[in-house]
């Protein structure tokens, strides 16, 4: 009984630990970054803005807006840079 209840917990929490990192990169910017550009600069936005990953993520670490303190992560910021298109 004890094996099948903590098989259990480790089924659920590998797909916690899966779903967390398939939400990831961009897919976390874009409920702010929208193509409307409110209440961020959406997508095309922000490609003509940054040209290079490393201006992309400095802006994002230095930004005082309380809502980019969340994503100020390295691992958030490298793949949403890396999903756009971003070297």
């Amino acid at each position: 009984m004890v094996r099948k209840i903590t098989a259990m917990v480790a089924a659920i929490v590998m797909v916690f630990a899966f779903a967390s990192v398939s939400f990831a990169g961009w897919d976390k910017c874009k409920g702010c970054h929208t193509d409307a550009n409110k209440p961020a600069p959406g997508k095309a936005a922000l490609l003509k803005k940054f040209k290079a990953a490393v201006d992309f993520k400095k802006v994002a670490k230095d930004s005082k807006n309380p809502m980019m303190n969340a994503f100020k992560g390295d691992a958030d910021l490298d793949a949403a840079a890396k999903e756009l298109g971003l070297k």
